[in-house]
């Protein structure tokens, strides 16, 4: 297992942290509809090192890093918080070129347990205009419905599904699956 990184913060310079942190995984967490308790629990983040410059609005999170917050999981290699005006713009997680793994962001979107899954190389989160790009080894999963491509652009606010692929012999997929159909109950007759 890979060390801690031990940092040294004044309290006000951890307050800030936290904010920071809590302010993009909040708004992180309410990209989808997300359950409500998720926005009420602690918020865990686990690297092998960090790097916050407050002055210029960015954070970031290398080695193993997994952040947490109730149902929400966000696991890669790297996650980049900016912000302007204490207001977050974008959180990037990333895998090293090497890797062979995946980002990973998956979290339950009601009470019905249902879950969204999504994986890529690189996993963008353009909070003000609502919108998730995964680029390379784009895969997007809501409850059965996949969508697999190079490139995936995800609105999150319309619920729009873009993708596309790198060409050649790769190409888009989708399995949409349909919704159970609630066949009425008939009367018994007494």
């Amino acid at each position: 297992m890979a060390p801690m990184l031990e940092m040294q913060l004044t309290y006000r310079q951890f307050k800030r942290l936290q904010l920071f942190v809590t302010a993009a995984l909040m708004l992180l967490a309410s990209s989808v509809i997300a359950l409500e308790t998720d926005r009420e629990q602690p918020i865990r983040i686990q690297a092998d090192a960090a790097m916050v410059d407050e002055n210029q609005g960015a954070s970031v999170y290398r080695g193993n890093v997994i952040i947490t917050q109730g149902t929400l999981e966000v696991t890669a290699d790297e996650v980049e918080i900016y912000t302007t005006d204490s207001s977050v713009i974008q959180i990037i997680a990333r895998v090293d070129k090497n890797s062979d793994k995946l980002a990973h962001y998956r979290q339950q979107v009601n009470v019905e347990k249902d879950m969204v899954y999504a994986d890529a190389r690189k996993i963008t989160y353009l909070v003000q205009e609502e919108r998730l790009h995964l680029s390379g080894d784009a895969r997007l999963q809501q409850v059965e419905d996949v969508f697999t491509g190079e490139l995936l652009y995800y609105d999150l606010a319309r619920g729009i599904v873009n993708l596309s692929s790198s060409g050649g012999s790769d190409r888009v997929n989708m399995t949409i699956t349909p919704k159970k159909s609630q066949k009425p109950k008939q009367p018994q007759n007494q």
